[in-house]
């Protein structure tokens, strides 16, 4: 595909353990629509989409399935910055921002 530039994310919380999640920055100019997604359904997107779900209220853990397919350089800096898209990365957001805006 296209090389596209990288949007800004940043943490949604004060730390990992505070909350595992990100928030992509968007700008006042741009248009945010949202796709609800019903109970059990799936979406099938662009990883450029911005997406996320609101917060899981239940008191099980919620089950996804993501099947993404990245660029092999992408992959090797995100493993450089200790990203493994596991819940238990300890991952410095601080340096990881540094060492993916490189």
């Amino acid at each position: 595909g296209l090389a596209k530039p990288r949007r800004e994310h940043k943490p949604l919380g004060s730390s990992r353990d505070e909350a595992h999640a990100i928030q992509a920055v968007v700008g006042p100019e741009e248009e945010v629509r949202l796709a609800p997604v019903a109970r059990g359904s799936l979406t099938v997107h662009d990883e450029w989409v911005v997406h996320g779900s609101g917060g899981n209220g239940s008191k099980g853990p919620r089950r996804t399935y993501v099947i993404a397919f990245r660029a092999a350089e992408t992959v090797a800096q995100e493993r450089a910055a200790g990203f493994t898209h596991s819940h238990n990365d300890k991952v410095n957001w601080d340096t990881f921002r540094e060492h993916m805006s490189t």
